[in-house]
């Protein structure tokens, strides 16, 4: 029998600070990241490269709605 881990989907905090640097807003939601796997080490590339994504994506969106 196979079994799956159920794994949460996490999404960016909104709005996200844009009055502080790109590499601040990403730095802020790895750490977000971190703490929702109850701070657990280990994965601090993943977080950091997620959060990337996240904050990127939501830069992007709020771009096109202009």
């Amino acid at each position: 029998m196979k079994t799956t881990a159920n794994r949460k989907e996490t999404r960016t905090v909104l709005p996200v600070n844009e009055n502080i640097s790109l590499e601040e807003q990403i730095a802020i939601r790895a750490y977000e990241l971190w703490r929702l796997r109850s701070c657990g080490h280990g994965s601090d590339l993943h977080d950091w490269f997620q959060a990337e994504r996240e904050i990127n994506e939501w830069h992007q969106k709020k771009n096109e709605g202009k």
